[in-house]
């Protein structure tokens, strides 16, 4: 049996079988057979809060042309092209909504995959939170949720920046008496309510542990990589942790975009964080010195896979295309020499920041996806060996030999252009503002809301003191950028609804943008207030919110907001006392009042959503040039033997919608219990963390900067 890269692409062989079908031949003749090329590892996708991995499709495409381009399996580089001769091919999923924004009512196990051809080592991971019934009367007035009561990432609120956090309890919003966060949340369409317990995290980090384990089981030596965007990476670090327990990890890590802060000091996390506790009974914010140790312990455990890298020669045999016609061959040494951190792809760390990111950057978060590491927190992390860094940013060329510097005033595209001069963000960060309408929302008290009308006069002048949303970066401050070269160096861009931009900060980003372009008038309904929508110039005059998308993202748009209005309508006295929005879950049902309601909510949404500043924090993992050109070169390679019905039955374990209706004997079946009822083991997801499997393990150092009170004394 032969490797068919590299086989003359001149000559023809007389017979090609991939995939392990085969002919027996009656003449007992010779017959040759040619099988598939391995993929060179699995490489596992986590999204972040508030998502269902809007980037999975178009990072899945952009890692499997640049693994192409890595491994020397164009087709002009083959003898034989296509998903069976081994040339990678993204898979395709079905359709997840209905054009009206509610979940696909005949999406299951046996069909979310879609029955093309495919050569993929890509494996979507999906998490979110599920609200039990008790949790539903709890939250729901405060949370997105469907019509099935879960959200994929779970609520955007109630983030974190320390990895022993996702076993604590979740967002306060209450700032001071009846002062909540909303009353001073500058930002439409972020609602910032009291959210649940992060339990849901552990559940999903453990989730994410046990299929790494499943892939061993699979495959011993099996690469792994998991590549992270947002929370995704806080998921992503617990996991590994677990893993570890479990006597498995996973070879390499990208972590994009992380909220993981090594902030010495953050006196707004603290006092959000405030009723969260350790074990010595201190509150507030996790300590440097704890988010240092668990970063340190986190790359020790990476650190100990180089040894696992699979053998030149058995990557060789396997795989290697020394001498294609076209482009560059692939052998392993010269891959790892390339490629690799220290001549190795396996045991590595690689984080992908961006300096113009406006969630990490959030004063109360400030993580390294946003401000990178610098050369002193890499040394007190004992990064050095594991850990590499690229920097994505507005006309800097990414893939740049390693031993430059990024600094973040002197390098910002925005220097010397407008706000630029005087400011750090551009445009400018929002500044907290007293709002009455959002105040009187988020208290649902009589009380509250008398509060919040009278201190009106008194707090709205707060936007005088023009307190910034985001953190500037600290004066001189500067990174490495020391991760290995790139074969084609490139300027980073934005990719907004198919479209390749010029630049890669977006600037403003109108919700109206999402809807369909190519809706035609006779298919505009005059009852519908997205269809009727006037397009309208933002304050500025940079952009208008006409719409650009395709019928996916309006659909996404719509369910978005559906959950958005399920969560005011529960606000406002429209639910029924089981918390059900009618007139969202049933619309034929809706009374005209509740439509008038509704059809007026959609309208301001659409409005507020004019002049919002794009959020610049997905623009690393949502154009697949990103991938194709960098990603593809920062996974670890080596041999990986699984087949195709054991990446599917991998797939479906992987989402945490599919499992149990999976016809899979999967060991970790048991996890479905949380989708199916929002409880495990019959206990609030916050108990059932406490012990056992999903407790906290010792290496994720939970220590808080408030001291514990003494006894007798004032909490």
């Amino acid at each position: 049996m032969s490797n068919p890269a590299s086989i003359s692409a001149t000559k023809k062989p007389d017979r090609v079988v991939g995939g392990g079908g085969f002919t027996l031949l009656p003449d007992h003749s010779e017959a040759r057979f040619y099988k598939t090329l391995p993929l060179p590892g699995v490489i596992i996708l986590v999204h972040g809060v508030n998502s269902d991995g809007e980037w999975y499709d178009s990072t899945e495409e952009g890692l499997c042309e640049g693994l192409n381009d890595r491994l020397a399996r164009q087709p002009e580089q083959m003898a034989f092209s296509g998903p069976t001769s081994g040339r990678l091919m993204a898979a395709k999923y079905t359709p997840e909504l209905t054009s009206e924004g509610f979940l696909a009512p005949m999406r299951s196990a046996s069909n979310f995959l879609a029955p093309q051809p495919h050569w993929s080592p890509v494996i979507r991971f999906r998490w979110g939170y599920k609200a039990s019934k008790k949790d539903l009367r709890l939250y729901g007035p405060n949370v997105w949720l469907n019509e099935q009561d879960y959200w994929g990432g779970g609520p955007f609120a109630n983030g974190c920046s320390a990895v022993a956090d996702l076993w604590s309890e979740g967002l306060n919003d209450r700032l001071f008496l009846w002062l909540t966060a909303q009353h001073l949340n500058p930002v439409p369409g972020r609602d910032v309510y009291t959210c649940p317990h992060r339990a849901y995290y552990v559940h999903a980090a453990l989730r994410l542990a046990r299929l790494i384990k499943s892939i061993r089981e699979r495959q011993q030596d099996c690469p792994v990589t998991v590549m992270c965007h947002s929370q995704g990476n806080m998921v992503g670090l617990a996991a590994a942790f677990l893993a570890d327990r479990l006597g498995v990890q996973a070879d390499s890590y990208l972590l994009c975009n992380p909220p993981l802060s090594l902030v010495p000091d953050n006196m707004m996390e603290s006092w959000v964080q405030r009723g969260s506790r350790d074990a010595r009974g201190a509150a507030g914010r996790q300590s440097s010195a704890a988010r240092t140790e668990t970063l340190k312990n986190f790359f020790t455990l990476l650190r100990q896979r180089a040894a696992a890298a699979h053998p030149d020669d058995r990557i060789d045999k396997e795989m290697a295309n020394a001498a294609p016609r076209q482009g560059q061959p692939f052998t392993s040494a010269d891959d790892r020499q390339r490629h690799g951190l220290n001549g190795n792809t396996f045991g590595r760390v690689t984080l992908y920041c961006n300096p113009h990111d406006q969630v990490i950057s959030a004063s109360t978060v400030q993580g390294i996806g946003w401000r990178g590491m610098s050369q002193e927190e890499i040394q007190a992390t004992q990064g050095e060996g594991v850990f590499a860094q690229r920097v994505f940013a507005h006309g800097y060329a990414v893939g740049q030999a390693p031993g430059q510097s990024y600094r973040y005033w002197e390098d910002r595209w925005n220097k010397d252009a407008g706000a630029g001069k005087d400011g750090f963000w551009h445009p400018p960060s929002p500044t907290a503002r007293y709002s009455i309408r959002q105040g009187l929302t988020s208290n649902q008290g009589i009380i509250g809301k008398i509060a919040t009308a009278l201190s009106t006069p008194f707090l709205a002048p707060v936007a005088l003191l023009k307190v910034s949303v985001n953190a500037d970066a600290p004066k001189h401050w500067s990174i490495p950028v020391n991760a290995p070269a790139l074969p084609n160096p490139f300027l980073p861009r934005a990719y907004r609804y198919g479209q390749q931009m010029d630049g890669f900060d977006e600037g403003l980003d109108p919700s109206g943008n999402a809807r369909d372009v190519a809706k035609r008038e006779e298919q505009k309904r005059p009852d519908d207030p997205y269809d009727q929508h006037s397009t309208r110039t933002s304050q500025d005059g940079s952009a208008t919110d006409a719409p650009m998308g395709d019928a996916s993202s309006e659909a996404q748009l719509r369910y978005e907001d559906r959950a958005r209005l399920r969560m005011q309508a529960r606000r406002t006295g429209l639910a029924d006392a089981d918390g059900q929005v009618i007139g969202e879950d049933k619309p034929d049902e809706a009374s005209d009042s509740y439509r008038q309601w509704r059809n007026q909510q959609i309208s301001r949404f659409l409005v507020d959503g004019v002049d919002q500043n794009a959020t610049d924090h997905s623009t690393i993992v949502t154009n697949p040039e990103h991938a194709r050109r960098a990603a593809a070169y920062d996974v670890a390679v080596g041999v990986c033997t699984l087949s195709e019905d054991d990446l599917h039955e991998l797939r479906v374990e992987a989402d945490w919608r599919y499992v149990e209706e999976s016809e899979i004997n999967s060991s970790n079946q048991y996890l479905a219990e949380y989708f199916k009822t929002g409880r495990m083991n019959g206990q609030p997801l916050h108990e059932w963390i406490g012990a056992g499997e999903a407790a906290k393990p010792d290496t994720v150092i939970d220590q808080r900067d408030w001291a514990a009170p003494a006894v007798g004394g004032e909490p």
